[in-house]
């Protein structure tokens, strides 16, 4: 089961990163903007599979976009401290809208040792689900 999560702030993204960096074996990166790859081309070497998918943790989608499995490391650690979060939900006159931030629209879900992500996001709609066990 999972929960969603708010990380507007900095610090608290900082507090989940430091959380999932202890936990976590490998990612999950999907390239939803195909020309945002910067971050994978930075973890070149720990990139140890990569295929093309229609759907992954929170999507479904016709467009096939390329999912990059890397091995957790203190660099992808260190560029994710980077970023001031994934993505921002804010609430105005027109209800809920997600502003992006500095990570840009791609997802990314966090593993262990279980099949079921630590924690995964929908970056343009927002959306930010930590599993249940983990504090």
């Amino acid at each position: 089961m999972y929960k969603f999560l708010k990380l507007n702030e900095h610090s608290e993204y900082l507090k989940i990163l430091n959380i999932l960096e202890q936990k976590t074996k490998y990612i999950e990166y999907v390239l939803v903007d195909e020309s945002d790859t910067w971050f994978i081309n930075a973890l070149q070497e720990d990139i140890y599979e990569q295929k093309k998918v229609n759907h992954w943790w929170g999507t479904k989608t016709s467009q096939r976009c390329c999912l990059y499995k890397i091995k957790a490391s203190t660099t992808l650690f260190s560029i994710l401290r980077k970023f001031s979060t994934f993505c921002v939900m804010k609430s105005g006159e027109w209800g809920d809208y997600t502003e992006a931030t500095d990570f840009g629209i791609n997802d990314i879900a966090f593993f262990d040792d279980r099949t079921e992500p630590i924690l995964f996001t929908t970056t343009h709609e927002g959306y930010i689900e930590i599993r249940e066990d983990i504090k």
